[in-house]
């Protein structure tokens, strides 16, 4: 028989309903310690509309939870990424992994996808922990887990890209799913400057989704470019965050990202900040311009693109999709 124990109210972004919630044992990284993590999804009530998660790190000794500070924070810097759940990190020795539904509430029953059978998505699995950065205190961090064992082929690589760009046409892969990844490095407190950006294009239609960032600035993406989602008051088509980069750690910033068909998941140092954008073009993104712009001398510049496995292929029907478990009658 449950016994009530104690409440957690009153904390954060408010809203309208808190649901989804997780309480979870996180590790704390450069430490043995762990913290715990209540993490909660709201609807409506997020700061750009619609719906969005939020964290609380904090102690609990096995009835009451107490949070570290008031300060409400959110998990995705974007408008599609909800009702998280941790399925795994149970003993504190494993690794806490988690997915998340990619949609906004606001919007999910217009989005133009019904006739192929399905209206959501989620986001791949990712790998999390606590870290404290010295610019903005405690953060989530969350990142793919293992993505490299979904690689299926080296796309494009140059390990000193310096100021210039890759262009790059992946309409020849069978999974029309990407992970990139970009790096500077050699920064210092007085150089954090220029950009690494990208735009993934349609050949048809010149449709597009744009995104980049700027070492001690802002993380940014847009979805402006795509057709669907212009008449709709609540499809926000560009999204952006503060930068974590304090200019005392280890002279790098990364950016690295997933885009599957319509949908891009974006991060920021490993995971620091995340960002996560459906999008639904009339037709299929088959092109990637990834690069660097303004870089100072001293430092460099490394890009790598892989394609993705399909991981769903062997399990779809007739018409290409999977529709997963199905009840029919008898």
């Amino acid at each position: 028989m449950w016994e009530h124990a104690s409440n957690f109210s009153h904390h954060g972004l408010l809203g309208i309903q808190y649901e989804c919630p997780n309480l979870v044992e996180m590790p704390v990284e450069d430490s043995d310690e762990t913290m715990w993590l209540m993490f909660i999804s709201i609807n409506p009530g997020a700061p750009l509309g619609g719906s969005i998660s939020q964290y609380f790190p904090g102690f609990f000794n096995g009835t009451h939870f107490e949070a570290v500070d008031p300060v409400a924070r959110i998990s995705d810097f974007a408008k599609d990424n909800y009702a998280g759940q941790f399925f795994s990190g149970i003993p504190g020795t494993e690794k806490r992994l988690s997915m998340d539904w990619a949609s906004n509430w606001q919007y999910t029953n217009d989005v133009p996808t019904a006739n192929e059978g399905w209206r959501s998505s989620m986001t791949v699995f990712r790998q999390n922990h606590l870290k404290k950065l010295p610019n903005i205190g405690w953060d989530l961090v969350s990142y793919p887990f293992n993505i490299s064992s979904q690689f299926s082929q080296v796309l494009a690589s140059n390990s000193s890209l310096g100021n210039n760009s890759i262009l790059l046409d992946y309409s020849d892969v069978p999974s029309d799913a990407l992970y990139f990844e970009a790096n500077i490095t050699g920064l210092t407190p007085n150089t954090l400057a220029g950009t690494l950006n990208f735009t993934f294009t349609s050949s048809v239609s010149g449709e597009n989704v744009q995104g980049g960032t700027v070492p001690g600035g802002a993380t940014w993406l847009s979805r402006r470019n795509t057709n669907w989602g212009a008449d709709n008051p609540y499809f926000t088509d560009k999204f952006s965050a503060n930068g974590v980069y304090s200019g005392s750690e280890n002279g790098t910033w990364t950016l690295s990202g997933i885009l599957d068909r319509t949908i891009l998941e974006l991060f920021v140092n490993g995971g620091e900040q995340s960002g996560t954008m459906t999008f639904f073009p009339d037709y299929p993104l088959d092109t990637l311009r990834i690069g660097a712009s303004d870089i100072p001398e001293g430092a460099g510049v490394s890009v790598a693109v892989w394609g993705l496995k399909d991981a769903w292929a062997s399990q779809a029907n007739s018409k290409g999709l999977v529709v997963g478990n199905t009840t029919t009658t008898a």
